[in-house]
């Protein structure tokens, strides 16, 4: 893309991986057009993790609603984009582009709310900083960084009272809509129980309010099955901001976790990840800093995508603790040693 680029905007996506997988294109923009005001327009929840952040000027709330709707289009007109990129897909979003008054508007494929776009790119796999750097090739855009570790940039807030003074954050991100991604809460259990007895490590358990129940069953087992001791497992889940948990992920020795967005702001922040997969292709998804390790079963239906059909859940199923055992030791004993 050439020409005098004053103004850009970003319609991001709505989870938290998404954003994280932005922040390279925003650290490219930032480099490429470092006078342009680049603005992002994304879900109020997620704004705290680009509060703060150098690669963005204003932040504009997708809020719901027809009238927040309607409020959010005429902000977007008065913005007149030099360069709008479309990162989501959906109906919304293309009707935000289409509406915008952008000079140039990018974005990826999805016939037929995509004819608005001027250029256009095809999602290979997942959602991913792979296809926004395509996409970013596709506008002739240099990429400064491939990897989106380092750029997670959140204003600090002080930390929640009361956090052990050695732990591991644990993500289970069991909710209803990620029960294919979910590994059995009895090895999340004895695997708590592991990181206690070996290395001393206590454990935080975190998600949203809709895994609380299933945080609550690995607390117990822990407790009850594997005599965990009371004071080694504390369930933060559903209790803390974005810019809380990432002063969580800040003081914690170890992060395991099913493939999520907490896995990646852990993964962002640099810290020993542990990722577990099963539907999904770390291709794609992977935690993306060198302190990290993928852990899953190689079966020939994978990556699946998270098919519908699909209800067997063997790719995660067979995944037993020691394999995972042995990917956070692997980790830990790098790390002191």
């Amino acid at each position: 893309m050439t020409g005098d680029v004053r103004r850009i905007g970003i319609i991001h996506l709505n989870q938290i991986g998404d954003l994280v997988f932005s922040l390279p294109l925003l650290a490219s923009l930032r480099r490429n057009y470092p006078k342009a005001e680049i603005v992002s327009i994304l879900k109020p929840g997620l704004m705290e993790l680009l509060e703060g952040s150098p690669s963005v000027d204003r932040l504009m709330p997708r809020r719901e609603g027809l009238r927040a709707q309607l409020k959010l289009m005429r902000d977007l007109r008065r913005l007149a984009p030099d360069l709008l990129i479309c990162l989501a897909r959906s109906e919304e979003a293309f009707l935000l582009a289409m509406s915008s008054r952008a000079t140039l508007k990018a974005g990826f494929a999805n016939f037929p709310w995509d004819v608005s776009l001027d250029v256009k790119e095809h999602i290979e796999g997942h959602n991913s900083s792979y296809n926004n750097a395509k996409l970013l090739k596709a506008l002739g855009i240099p990429i400064v960084q491939d990897s989106y570790v380092g750029l997670l940039q959140v204003s600090p807030v002080q930390p929640p009272p009361g956090l052990p003074q050695r732990f591991a954050v644990i993500s289970p991100g069991a909710s209803s809509r990620r029960l294919i991604k979910a590994w059995d809460e009895d090895k999340f259990a004895e695997l708590i129980v592991r990181l206690h007895q070996r290395y001393g490590l206590s454990a935080v358990l975190v998600g949203g309010a809709d895994s609380r129940a299933c945080n609550e069953s690995i607390r117990g087992l822990a407790l009850g099955r594997f005599g965990a001791a009371q004071d080694g497992i504390t369930d933060l889940s559903g209790r803390l901001s974005l810019k809380e948990l990432v002063a969580v992920l800040k003081r914690s020795e170890l992060f395991v976790g099913i493939d999520s967005g907490v896995m990646h702001l852990a993964s962002a922040l640099d810290l020993p990840v542990v990722g577990l997969f099963g539907p999904t292709d770390p291709f794609y998804v992977g935690p993306q800093n060198r302190m990290s390790r993928v852990v899953r079963e190689d079966l020939d239906c994978m990556p699946c995508y998270i098919k519908p059909s699909c209800r067997e859940y063997d790719c995660l199923r067979r995944l037993g603790v020691d394999r995972v055992w042995d990917a956070c030791e692997g980790l830990l004993e790098t790390k002191t040693g």
